[in-house]
């Protein structure tokens, strides 16, 4: 499989790679792909054992790569994968989670 890419995608993969280099943020990846449903930030974070700051940090990486979508509704913010960014730039990474 060939991904046409041009140079002006490079800043993009550089935030997409970042935001994958840390453990944490792929769990979070992860447990989305196996929770389609949307789930709230604390839910995704209690279900890591992750503090409230700790979630808001990596969670804030994966919405600045544009992996993840932060939206709100009421009092809570829910996270959905982008699974548009992840076809694009990296075919075959979510069903290898």
């Amino acid at each position: 499989m060939t991904i046409k890419l041009t140079s002006k995608d490079d800043e993009k993969r550089t935030k997409i790679f970042k935001a994958l280099s840390e453990v944490k943020r792929i769990e979070m990846i992860r447990y989305l792909v196996q929770h389609p449903e949307h789930k709230t930030c604390g839910e995704v974070g209690e279900s890591l054992g992750m503090d409230k700051s700790n979630v808001s940090y990596h969670l804030k990486i994966l919405y600045e790569a544009d992996l993840i979508h932060i939206y709100r509704k009421g009092q809570n913010k829910y996270g959905q994968l982008r699974e548009d960014t992840f076809n694009a730039f990296l075919p075959g990474f979510l069903d290898s989670l």
